[in-house]
Order: structure tokens, then sequence, then C-alpha cells
């Protein structure tokens, strides 16, 4: 059984390493600020349970967050650098936009009771929500796609 002490330790490291990892994440994107700080670490953690629950074990932090960032932030942050949604969404903070298209791609599975690649999740969030020229870019992209 683990004694109060080495939980309290357990749980300085576990912080210290959660927040290590999203200040470097800060520091190394272009896309996130101080600000985003709690939302990464929910994002992570929602992963990381997720993650935990498919494999049927547990999932260190530095797990989670390296398999966040290969599974959901580089996929959809390089979609996101698609000509549609950048014109559909003028002026808006590419944080914010990571945010909503993460959440699209959740609620869109759960719609279709099946995974929405990133791909057609960022056009369909294009297409529901976008401005201006890239919105009609996306309807373009979406029903090629769907043919």
């Amino acid at each position: 059984m683990i004694q109060n002490k080495d939980k309290e330790t357990y749980m300085d490291n576990h912080d210290i390493q959660k927040r290590q990892s999203i200040e470097y994440m800060i520091k190394n994107s272009d896309m996130f600020l101080d600000a985003d700080y709690e939302r990464l670490a929910s994002h992570i953690e929602g992963h990381r349970y997720f993650l935990g629950k498919n494999l049927s074990m547990p999932i260190t932090w530095d797990e989670a967050t390296y398999s966040w960032m290969s599974n959901i932030y580089q996929p959809i942050s390089q979609v996101m650098e698609n000509w549609a949604t950048q014109l559909s969404f003028p002026g808006r903070r590419k944080a914010d936009l990571f945010f909503e298209i993460c959440d699209h791609q959740y609620f869109l599975s759960l719609q279709k009771q099946k995974e929405v690649d990133v791909y057609n999740a960022t056009l369909d969030y294009d297409v529901q929500f976008g401005k201006t020229i890239g919105r009609i870019i996306a309807k373009i992209l979406s029903s090629n796609n769907a043919a």
C-alpha cells in the first residue's frame, strides 16, 4: 500500500511533468499561448483517460502527451493549414480553431457512430461554421471527397 508521503511525492512529480510538458508545447508551437494551459491539460488528460480505457492499462502523463501530440495535435494542425480553413476563419486564433475542431471531430464521430478522420471533420467544420470564400471552397472539397 502506498503511504501518504509516497502519494504526495508521486503527485508532485506528476504535476511537475504535466507543467513542464505543457509549457514546452506552448513555447515550441506557434499555436498556443500561456492562456491555453488549462485547455491543453484538459485535452491531454481526456486523451490519457480514453487511451488507457482502450488499451486496458494505465497510461503515464508522458505517454499520453506523446500520443496526443502524434495522434491529435499534429494531424489536426496540418489539416488546419489548408486554404479552406484559413479562408473560412479570418482573424481567428489558431488555438481556438484547433480546440473547436477537436470537439467537432469528437461529436461528429458520435453522431455518425464511427470514427471520422481529421480531414473530413475539419472540412465539415469549415462548411458548418466558416465564413467567406473558405466556406465555399470547403463545400466543393467535401462534395468532391464524398464522390
